[in-house]
């Protein structure tokens, strides 16, 4: 056999090269077919042609569409016409009858409203979506109602209500299976997130006998993916306590991943006996070794019951909030150093005196920031209602979430760290004052 180019268009020319072949395309001796001539007025039969400028009838071109149709008039929608897909996904309609009568159906997808409104505004309704329980099961459709009739046209004035109602259904089954499809993946992926997320955080807090702490952790609402916010006490030597609250940037299972990775080490490097900026410096260089496009923010801190000092230091986390005795409320401004992951390293320690019954907050953005709000005004709110919490840890972190709207439906992770100092009885009017030290870098 031989190959050769042809142009789009041009007619095969064959001949059989011993007499074999036919002008009707049967095989040859060779077994190969020559095609016959073709004639281009034979292509479609004369029957199923249709005369572009003769009026055709709409029933015969409404039973050719093979989307569910349906006509009703007057304003009590008496079924006039379906077609043939109308008539296979539902059966025979009798004709005549009102549509909450013949098309029950309609009423159960909500569309006879549709179909009201439309005769009294002459304007097309739309739904979508809506389930069909039909004789070939549950099918999705988007329904559509169009005015026939007098105020059909935008151009020329109305000239009475609409005649009647087209109901036309397009099938969207298969999208909304899809859809459905992805929201379920995505709902298992979030609950795997949530449940890696609840796993790596402490599932009991040490509680140290000169410091009382609580912490709550409440994930994003359903629509939220599971971001990377952290936090943890740990008992350290000399009978101090270190206090954590971190949040990975990004979202899901990753996010979570690498919480877990930096959560482990903050506790690993809290046992070296380290200054709180040295733990930041090791913990930026574990950031980027883990993924140097994921950064962190996170602030350690140290309690040191002898000195009743705190010593904290911060990538990039928001500040500390403080409330001394007298409800003054005082917020951390000292030199921020930058996120974890950065390759910076320029952290500074800072050193507090705090009086007895200080109460401290560490928290997470998502307590403080809105989308249509500046961080400014959430921080300002968080201090308000802080300045008037009072009570064990465990209230007031449950006060700050209210206070806050931080419900299970809220758009992002929120994690509060509380930790409050026994007060001192023997201190009649203790002074709101904080003590700073010099830092140490």
């Amino acid at each position: 056999m031989r190959w050769s180019a042809r142009l789009t268009g041009v007619p095969w020319r064959a001949a059989p090269t011993d007499g074999a072949g036919t002008d009707d395309g049967t095989p040859c001796a060779d077994s190969v077919v020559v095609p016959g001539p073709r004639d281009p007025t034979n292509l479609v039969g004369a029957a199923e042609l249709l005369d572009p400028h003769r009026p055709q009838n709409l029933r015969e071109v409404l039973n050719r569409i093979p989307a569910p149709v349906a006509v009703t008039y007057g304003p009590a929608h008496q079924l006039g016409y379906t077609n043939r897909a109308y008539r296979d996904l539902f059966g025979d309609r009798p004709t005549g009858l009102p549509a909450v009568e013949a098309l029950p159906e309609l009423g159960t997808m909500g569309v006879l409203p549709l179909m009201d409104q439309v005769i009294r505004g002459g304007r097309p309704r739309s739904v979508k979506a809506r389930c069909i329980l039909g004789l070939t099961g549950n099918r999705y459709y988007n329904v559509s109602c169009v005015p026939l009739g007098p105020g059909d046209t935008a151009n020329a004035p109305a000239e009475g209500p609409p005649a009647g109602v087209l109901i036309f259904a397009a099938e969207v089954t298969d999208q909304v299976l899809a859809a459905a499809r992805l929201r379920e993946a995505e709902r298992r992926q979030r609950e795997a997130a949530v449940t890696l997320q609840r796993s790596l955080l402490p599932q009991k807090l040490d509680q140290p006998a000169d410091l009382r702490v609580a912490a709550t952790y409440q994930p994003g609402g359903a629509e939220a993916a599971v971001g990377g916010d952290w936090y943890d006490v740990i008992a350290i030597d000399g009978g101090r306590t270190a206090l954590v609250i971190g949040d990975v940037m990004g979202r899901g299972l990753r996010a979570a991943a690498v919480m877990g990775q930096l959560r482990t080490a903050v506790r690993a490097y809290a046992r070296l006996d380290l200054p709180p900026h040295e733990v930041m410096r090791l913990l930026d260089g574990l950031a980027m070794e883990i993924d140097a496009n994921q950064i962190a923010t996170c602030t350690y801190a140290v309690w040191d019951p002898c000195r009743r000092t705190l010593t904290y230091a911060s990538a990039g986390h928001l500040p500390v909030l403080l409330r001394c005795p007298d409800g003054t409320i005082l917020r951390s401004e000292e030199q921020n150093g930058p996120p974890l992951g950065t390759g910076d390293g320029l952290h500074v320690s800072h050193t507090l005196r705090l009086l007895p019954g200080t109460t401290g907050v560490l928290y997470t953005d998502g307590l403080v920031e809105r989308r249509d709000e500046d961080i400014d005004q959430g921080l300002d709110l968080l201090a308000r209602t802080l300045s008037g919490a009072v009570g064990a840890p465990e209230v007031i972190c449950a006060r700050l979430l209210r206070a806050m709207g931080v419900t299970s439906e809220h758009d992002d992770d929120v994690a509060v760290l509380a930790f409050q100092l026994p007060a001192d009885e023997d201190a009649e009017n203790p002074v709101a004052e904080l003590d700073s030290v010099v830092p140490e870098v």
